[in-house]
């Protein structure tokens, strides 16, 4: 009761802050990247941004130079840094007799994930490891420097969880036609043959073409959503008590950005498993039956 109190006094607060008209003064980091490089970038855009609106009937406005360069694309940028650098540095020089603490934790982070496709695809899905890792590492930095005083979490922009949420999808299914072939429309008929699949068989391949172009919207809106109001309920709460630590919003942030992380990369191995040849499966039950047998 207690917290919904205070959650109903955090979300009051916020929404007087919205109608006040306040905003908050754009991030130093932001602007220097504007200052640097938005007369570059502006100049791209002026050659490259007119015909692609004009595609689809609209114009263009050409940006303020302070405003080239969104929040969301310097933070995404730093996000990106980040893992490379971070992991770069984890990782040291490898080594067998005797690897360092960086890359034991690498080690330890590679395995979970292979774990988790060895449960969710079989051991086909460890070829997955590589592009699964780099969603876990990118979504998990960029939701956790949203804590950072001073900076802003990438995801709670919808065009970068939206982004994210569009590669996923194309990643899956140009998975689907390179391992499968154009066989790989048989999954879009749910398994049907014979009479059933002249029968009923166009309508269900309509419906999981569109179940399947569903997918990209809700991987981004589940992740914006949660992060864009995790960072308006730690704000509010900010703005009631500055003078105290944020104990509770850091904790929050902290497990929300971790939930939304796993939520994410698990949905996407549901998605690759999809894409799995029917022979693999096969293998995949037959290795195991030998393994137990032994």
């Amino acid at each position: 009761m207690i917290l919904a109190l205070l959650l109903q006094h955090a979300a009051e607060a916020a929404a007087e802050h919205a109608e006040s008209g306040e905003h908050a003064a754009e991030p130093w980091l932001v602007e220097q990247a504007n200052h640097l490089l938005g007369p570059l970038v502006i100049n791209i855009e002026r050659v490259l941004m007119p015909p692609v609106y004009g595609l689809f009937g609209a114009h263009w406005h050409e940006p303020a130079a302070n405003e080239a360069i969104p929040e969301h694309v310097v933070f995404a940028v730093i996000s990106f840094a980040i893992c490379l650098i971070g992991v770069r540095l984890l990782r040291g020089k490898v080594s067998v007799d005797r690897p360092s603490k960086g890359q034991h934790l690498l080690e330890v982070i590679v395995e979970q994930i292979r774990g988790l496709l060895d449960q969710v695809i079989g051991p086909y899905g460890r070829r997955y490891v590589p592009v699964i890792g780099a969603f876990a590492l990118f979504i998990l930095v960029s939701n956790l420097i949203g804590i950072i005083p001073g900076l802003e979490a990438p995801t709670s922009s919808i065009n970068v969880t939206g982004a994210l949420g569009i590669t996923s999808f194309l990643y899956y299914i140009g998975t689907g036609f390179r391992q499968q072939g154009i066989a790989y429309l048989k999954h879009f008929t749910g398994g049907l043959s014979g009479a059933m699949l002249f029968a009923i068989g166009p309508l269900i391949f309509v419906v999981e073409i569109l179940s399947n172009c569903v997918r990209p919207v809700t991987l981004s809106l589940r992740l914006f959503v949660n992060m864009f109001a995790d960072h308006q309920i730690g704000s509010a709460f900010l703005s009631m008590t500055p003078q105290l630590i944020p104990i509770f919003t850091i904790v929050l942030g902290v497990f929300v950005s971790f939930v939304q992380t796993f939520i994410f990369i698990m949905l996407s191995m549901v998605y690759l498993s999809e894409t799995v040849p029917h022979e693999e499966h096969d293998v995949e039950e037959h290795g195991h039956e030998l393994a137990e047998a032994h």
